[in-house]
């Protein structure tokens, strides 16, 4: 009983230390809110689709998103709170705002739809601080991300701009920065006190790279916005410069999906067609297509070869077994006329004994009565015409069989250049036609030293996929 009270703990044991083992997926969690509908100041043009193509980009990449459109003050403040409760113990927590912001004494504010902002009253009461938001991501315990394309020229900036002369505050264009903690990623569209523009298409030159970025596999989050940068500056003629503030200790990836050269990687030496096929179909433009397509071309020819192969294969085997019976039927009747005609020239005319029934006695046979001398001389030239029969009939199928053999071997040389590599039919031992009694096996051919065109273009292909063994580099070695 104590033996088995042991083995139950040492199991349990184990499956919790299984279940510790177990990884849990990484959980992701966003808040995205994009502001067009300004109430008491000029609608912004493209932030609505700016929010809705990031929600649907963010959600792609395994993001849990929470999304307000057109938020008032009480919407945003909700939205806000929900996420701050999903970012908890959170592996990843991004934020993204589009719509109208602005520095106020230094500190940054977020704009509702609704916001009459005519002072510094205004500012505090109707405006949602960005410090909030900071304090929401800092509940993940993992990556934080804020993206804010919010530095739009807006006509709050303006209104407070001509109060500040005489209520001692200062206010500036675009956002100023923010201080950054460890682990957080800060994305502005543009440089700090600076104004980001709206853009004339979808989205604004901003968000319209990021949202085109995020959705390549592979880009570590510094690498993305980099890019990000660049296509914004070019896009913009140099306007505008996205600014980036980073502190992480490790890589980050938004997208997680496997590259190009992450997939190819895994199936480069795979004979799957369709897994060739559907990499061709999803990468269509990568550098790797080249050598998806020569590996397919070549696993395509190997195949239909294959096939011609194998039906080659079972029309010879029908012919040799054929043969091997035309064979055997002939020498068994050459063997039955040489000795008939042994026992003729030997003078043996008696008949062999009939086997008795078991159990009775033997009854005994007389000798066959001696031919007539003309007849006995007739049937030996009839046995010895038809022992040249038979040996030529032999001989001919001896031929034959020669000539078989010689199809063969040319069948297997024209399909080895179609293949592109070296090789033969496998052969059949059952059906292997048997030789003339006596004669000597001939002596195997041995390999020619160089090899053929096809064999070399093989090997050429073996060697551009990275797949050639030590053999084949020194076979490659006898086509130069």
């Amino acid at each position: 009983m104590t033996l088995v009270a042991r083995l139950c703990g040492l199991f349990l044991l184990l499956l919790s230390g299984l279940a510790l083992a177990e990884t849990p997926p990484e959980r992701r969690v966003a808040l995205v809110i994009g502001n067009s509908s300004y109430r008491n100041a000029p609608a912004l043009p493209n932030t609505v689709n700016d929010a809705r193509d990031m929600v649907t980009a963010l959600r792609k990449v395994g993001f849990e998103v929470v999304d307000g459109i057109d938020l008032d003050k009480r919407g945003m403040d909700s939205a806000l709170t929900r996420f701050a409760r999903l970012a908890q113990d959170a592996d990843a927590a991004m934020f993204y705002f589009a719509g109208h912001g602005f520095q106020f004494n230094g500190e940054n504010y977020l704009v509702p739809v609704e916001a009459k902002i005519e002072d510094e009253v205004g500012v505090q009461y109707e405006t949602t601080r960005l410090n909030d938001v900071v304090t929401a991501l800092n509940y993940a315990k993992g990556v934080k991300i804020m993206v804010l394309d919010a530095c739009r020229n807006n006509p709050f900036v303006g209104l407070l701009a001509k109060r500040q002369a005489t209520r001692g505050f200062s206010v500036g264009s675009g956002l100023a920065p923010v201080q950054r903690a460890q682990g957080m990623v800060i994305a502005y569209a543009t440089q700090a006190n600076d104004v980001a523009a709206d853009g004339a298409g979808r989205n604004s030159p901003f968000t319209a790279a990021l949202v085109r970025e995020i959705d390549q596999p592979g880009l570590e989050v510094a690498t993305l916005f980099r890019r990000v940068q660049k296509s914004v500056y070019d896009t913009t003629a140099g306007r505008q410069t996205p600014e980036l503030s980073l502190s992480l200790l490790g890589d980050f990836y938004l997208n997680r999906e496997e590259t190009d050269a992450d997939v190819w990687r895994r199936i480069r030496a795979s004979d799957d067609l369709t897994a060739l096929q559907a990499f061709i179909q999803r990468y269509p433009q990568s550098f790797f297509v080249v050598d998806a397509r020569t590996r397919l071309d070549l696993l395509e020819r190997r195949s239909s070869v294959s096939t011609e192969r194998d039906k080659l294969v079972r029309e010879f085997a029908e012919r040799e077994r054929a043969l091997l019976q035309r064979l055997e039927r002939a020498e068994q009747g050459r063997r039955q006329a040489a000795d008939e005609l042994a026992r003729k020239d030997g003078g043996d005319t008696v008949v062999p004994p009939s086997v008795p029934a078991p159990g009775s006695a033997p009854v005994a046979t007389a000798p066959a009565p001696p031919l007539p001398r003309g007849q006995d001389k007739a049937e030996r030239a009839r046995l010895a015409d038809e022992l040249a029969r038979r040996e030529s009939e032999l001989a001919a199928i001896e031929a034959e069989k020669q000539r078989l053999a010689e199809e063969r071997k040319t069948v297997e040389q024209a399909m080895a250049a179609r293949l592109g590599s070296p090789g033969s039919m496998p052969q059949d031992r059952s059906t292997q036609p048997v030789g003339m009694p006596g004669a000597a096996a001939r002596p195997p051919e041995t390999a020619p030293r160089g090899r053929s065109s096809g064999e070399c273009a093989e090997l050429l292909m073996r060697a551009q996929l990275g797949d050639l063994t030590p053999a084949g580099r020194e076979q490659l070695r006898q086509c130069r």
